[in-house]
């Protein structure tokens, strides 16, 4: 009988865990009406609990009277904590992506994948683009998001929405970022939501070059130091 008692015992704990979180989250969204705690666990040995709150990382004391904000970070280990939450997050949303809803420039043999956001208008976008071939020719497959820097009622978000649409993706963006205005179109089209999911992982400017790690390089980056920054991450 003694026996049996012991092997419940991990499951004891873990419902008492599971109503405490349950408990605070209530507790939190009660104090803070309107916000939506996305998840909620408690970080081993240190009393606090990590939330994700729209989006957001903060922690939280476990009776739910404070909040702190900013990098929670192991001393011992040098572990950043809160990095490697952001970090898991953004593999989370990469890999929750539709490709379809892409625009894909692919190599006869990739070796490396990168989400790209872009805007027609970017300068160091079209220099990029620019170079395709090249990164083609590398290995590197470059799957296209649309991230109009100047927002969702702006010239570069119509732009994106036309090139979305247009019945030749490939060819319609090379054009675009080649200077020629596309005639406008509009159809049911993903910019919005790829504009959402930018800012979701943080993007402020482009071209915001994503592995799918999580780990972005920011900017432009020409094809034979890009092969060698993979090559260093692998």
């Amino acid at each position: 009988m003694l026996k049996r008692y012991y092997l419940f015992l991990p499951l004891l704990a873990w419902m008492g865990l599971a109503h405490a979180d349950n408990a605070l989250k209530a507790k939190l969204e009660a104090l803070l009406p309107g916000i939506n705690v996305e998840s909620l666990t408690a970080l081993e040995g240190t009393g606090l609990y990590e939330a994700v709150v729209d989006g957001e990382i903060v922690y939280f004391s476990k009776d739910g009277r404070y909040v702190f904000q900013g990098d929670v970070i192991a001393l011992e280990s040098r572990e950043n904590i809160t990095a490697n939450k952001r970090l898991e997050m953004k593999q989370k949303i990469l890999a929750s992506l539709n490709e379809d809803d892409m625009i894909v420039f692919e190599p006869k043999k990739t070796q490396y994948t990168l989400t790209v956001f872009t805007d027609i208008d970017c300068g160091y976008c079209r220099k990029l683009h620019q170079q395709m071939s090249a990164y083609n020719d590398l290995g590197i497959k470059i799957r296209y998001m649309a991230f109009p820097r100047t927002g969702l009622d702006s010239d570069s978000f119509n732009k994106a929405v036309s090139v979305w649409c247009a019945k030749d993706r490939q060819q319609a963006m090379t054009d675009s970022k080649s200077g020629t205005n596309l005639a406008i179109k509009d159809c049911d089209n993903p910019v919005r939501a790829h504009f959402d999911a930018g800012r979701r992982l943080g993007v402020t400017g482009t071209p915001a070059l994503f592995l799918d790690s999580g780990q972005l390089l920011p900017g432009y980056i020409p094809p034979m130091r890009l092969k060698q920054i993979l090559d260093e991450q692998a």
